[in-house]
């Protein structure tokens, strides 16, 4: 019986389109992207189920809908604040706990964002192994939150290790295929960059007592620059250590000989922001907001001989991975389970056009709605097959496509948050 498929999923935190070269990146190469790009097969139309973090995440690791298990809002880092309380239910089954449940070996390296209690931990949720962090965001060296708390896991016991947070991630992710070579293993490679704060290998601590200090294992001396395209730009150096370890991961694979019988996924958890210099010109909006530039993200598959390289032009979703995933490695769904997302196996591995369906975002009061090439942006009508940058609004000359897809929105969201236990 051949063995399932070893299966990497690397996410990346607030990366847009512009964020690669294989994209339209014009300030920098991402050499080791490009690669798996060029040898995988570039996703021109992969979304985020969300337009900000923690959305995205539920729907990933469920493939189903944030808005069921609410977390639809960004768990937030103060305790005060309402939606800390909020987090993953133990009652969802997730993409780790289907693949442990079928002899994977299972780990989570880096954000997982899902909530703070304990019983929202990776390892309540199907995870062997967690090394990082659970709030929204680092400072990439001390490893403080923004509530200035330690932030640092070792399954479920806070614990920091000394290290630069990409290159931790890194680091686990290659020992721990050493150490699992010998049997499928799934992986969750969930960088902190390029969030902020921004620091580079070199940058100075931003976040604790060491505030202001070069740790012992970064580069002093270094001095960046705030200029896109100039060699020294800070957003290039955050990046490109994610570039840098994507290849190490690859190779390790090869040197392994594992690459037939493994599957990578690079993605986005939302759109870019003006900050970090990976917004695109080919989609309007950033991170936060309903317009394609808030989801519309970079997708990467590689799988030598399952997927077939080259680009897909398919509409592909977060939260289509579960469903994808579990039907590479042959693994039955349980008939009590309802997935949103789909299994779009077809279009990787045979370029075969996927079904129309309807895809909605929520984030705060604004909306947004895909069927086929039209897209509703609250009160708003775009035709992104004649206009992808969405800058003629066509509500007025198509009211009552406007009026139904703004119906069906409702009759969508509403169905699912029913189910969420915090709303």
């Amino acid at each position: 019986m051949p063995r399932p498929p070893n299966i990497i999923l690397i996410m990346v935190d607030d990366m847009g389109l512009g964020g690669l070269s294989c994209y339209d990146n014009q300030y920098y190469k991402t050499p080791e992207l490009d690669q798996l790009a060029a040898e995988g097969l570039l996703l021109t139309d992969y979304h985020s189920n969300g337009t900000v973090c923690s959305p995205t995440r539920a729907a990933l690791m469920t493939g189903r809908y944030q808005y069921r298990m609410g977390c639809h809002y960004v768990i937030n880092a103060n305790p005060e604040h309402k939606d800390h309380r909020r987090g993953l239910p133990a009652s969802e089954w997730t993409l780790a706990e289907a693949l442990k449940e079928s002899g994977y070996t299972t780990a989570i390296f880096g954000k997982w964002h899902l909530g703070y209690k304990e019983e929202f931990n990776p390892v309540r949720h199907g995870f062997d192994q967690f090394n990082g962090f659970v709030s929204g965001n680092i400072d990439a060296h001390s490893h403080y939150d923004r509530m200035i708390t330690k932030d640092w896991w070792q399954n479920q016991k806070r614990e920091d290790e000394p290290g630069y947070h990409t290159d931790l991630i890194t680091q686990h992710t290659i020992n721990f295929i050493r150490d699992h070579s010998d049997r499928p293993f799934f992986i969750y490679v969930s960088h902190g960059a390029p969030h902020s704060p921004h620091q580079a290998r070199g940058s100075e601590i931003l976040r604790g007592p060491d505030r202001g200090r070069v740790p012992p294992w970064g580069e002093p001396g270094m001095v960046y620059s705030e200029t896109p395209g100039d060699p020294d730009w800070l957003m290039k150096h955050f990046i490109l250590p994610v570039d840098e370890g994507v290849g190490e991961i690859k190779a390790e694979i090869e040197h392994l000989g594992l690459e037939e019988n493994t599957i990578i996924w690079f993605v986005s958890d939302n759109g870019g922001t003006n900050a970090n210099g990976t917004l695109s010109s080919n989609a309007r909006g950033r991170k936060g907001q309903t317009y394609e530039g808030g989801h519309r993200v970079p997708g990467i598959v590689w799988a030598p001989g399952r997927v077939r390289p080259g680009t897909s032009p398919e509409l592909i979703a977060s939260f289509d991975i579960m469903p994808t995933s579990l039907a590479m490695a042959d693994i039955m769904v349980p008939e009590h389970i309802e997935f949103d997302g789909i299994d779009v196996g077809p279009a990787l591995s045979k370029s075969e056009t996927l079904p129309e369906r309807t895809l909605i975002w929520k984030r705060g009061q604004r909306i947004g709605l895909r069927q086929g090439p039209w897209k509703l942006v609250d009160d708003e009508l775009y035709n992104l097959e004649s206009d992808p940058r969405e800058t003629n609004d066509l509500a007025s000359k198509y009211p009552d496509r406007l009026a139904r897809m703004q119906r069906e929105f409702q009759s969508v969201f509403e169905s699912a948050v029913a189910e969420s236990p915090y709303d």
